[in-house]
């Protein structure tokens, strides 16, 4: 009996396992369907917008399949009587099947801004605000160098920090900053970090700032910028205190719209410092991660809102940091964050952010370029 149950049991199993082998795949006849007119999308929050609007899709076999498109993603986009009314980041995946089950599918971004700037303009309403300051960086003006920059907007900061008590900028950095480091063209402002010698140091690049040209006491600050990626890249924007009115750093703050390690290319950060005189300082932080394939290779609009008792901090318009809590010795709150900043954009190379770490010189065989399209300033309307 247990013989031939296991004469059974071996024909079961040959029998399954031939009726696998044998049984035919399906699939797909012929080609696949097309979409066309599904792309990336950047909007202003309020705008008008139709998802089906101009996306059509055809087959070869069986023609216009534009009424067969279904979307996903629209649960969780923010619109309504296709009004957006929110801001972010969102996707849609337009799909279509044809007759032979053949299926397309494209998956596009939606980004939604309080305004979408027009290039080279600095007539800029957003609501709720007045534009205090603005460079979209024309290279005109009575006070525009010879590398394009408007000298009534801008400083240079030169050297290595020892002029301003900064050794090494405080941070271990390596690089010599000039002013040949910066260009304008096409409207857009250039800084350039290159492998050279000078000054004792194996880098240049450039640092600019608005202390003797503007600074501010609450408000919104955003600039356009594109970032270079590769180790050891360390750019910013940021702010500082136009007077050390509670001491020294970070006495009286520092507030840091975004920096950027440049082998994290997928990730910035933002921070303010705060607390007591260096080495009895604080800081708070957070770091926002890019989605959808964007990385700091793209121009993404970093800001922060600025009140008397809070600060939010923006990539593209999302939030991602909102700070309520902050300190200097030795006064009350909201103190130190309650005195005018002024603004910093600069390229470093090491420093004590990411380790100290140097860059591989094979970054260098293309021009290593933070590029802003604009810097932008509002106070908040009472």
């Amino acid at each position: 009996m247990k013989k031939f149950k296991y004469i059974l049991m071996t024909t079961l199993l040959v029998f399954i396992l031939v009726g696998c082998e044998i049984a035919p795949s399906i699939e797909p006849i012929g080609e696949a369907p097309m979409i066309f007119g599904a792309k990336d999308l950047t909007l202003e929050k309020g705008s008008f917008f139709d998802p089906y609007d101009s996306i059509t899709a055809t087959d070869l076999e069986d023609g216009d399949l534009t009424d067969q498109i279904v979307i996903t993603g629209l649960s969780g986009l923010p619109i309504n009587n296709n009004i957006l009314f929110e801001l972010g980041t969102y996707e849609l995946t337009y799909s279509v099947v044809d007759s032979n089950k053949n299926k397309t599918e494209v998956t596009i971004t939606i980004t939604i801004l309080l305004y979408v700037s027009a290039n080279d303009s600095c007539d800029v309403v957003l609501a709720g605000y007045t534009l205090t300051w603005c460079d979209d960086f024309t290279g005109e003006g009575d006070l525009v160098d010879a590398n394009g920059l408007d000298l009534s907007k801008w400083g240079y900061q030169l050297g290595t920090g020892t002029a301003y008590g900064l050794t090494n900028w405080g941070n271990n950095e390596q690089q010599f900053y000039r002013s040949q480091n910066v260009k304008i063209i096409d409207s857009i402002l250039q800084i350039e970090a290159k492998n050279e010698s000078f000054g004792g140091k194996f880098y240049t690049s450039a640092r600019l700032w608005t202390k003797n040209t503007f600074n501010q006491k609450y408000g919104r600050f955003e600039a356009l910028i594109k970032l270079p990626s590769g180790d050891g890249l360390w750019p910013a924007f940021w702010l500082m205190p136009q007077d050390n009115v509670y001491g020294g750093w970070a006495n009286s703050g520092e507030i840091d719209i975004m920096e950027a390690r440049g082998r994290l290319p997928f990730k910035v950060t933002s921070a303010i410092h705060f607390g007591g005189s260096w080495p009895d300082n604080r800081y708070t932080s957070r770091s926002y991660s890019f989605t959808s394939g964007k990385s700091i290779n793209d121009f993404n609009l970093y800001a922060v809102e600025w009140e008397e008792t809070v600060m939010r901090f923006y990539v593209n318009d999302v939030l991602y940091h909102t700070v309520t809590n902050w300190s200097s010795t030795g006064y009350a709150y909201p103190a130190p964050f309650d005195q005018s900043f002024y603004i910093i954009l600069n390229l470093a190379v090491g420093g004590d952010f990411d380790g100290n770490i140097l860059p591989n010189l094979s970054i260098f065989e293309q021009p290593v370029l933070m590029e802003v399209d604009y810097v932008r300033v509002f106070a908040k309307n009472e």
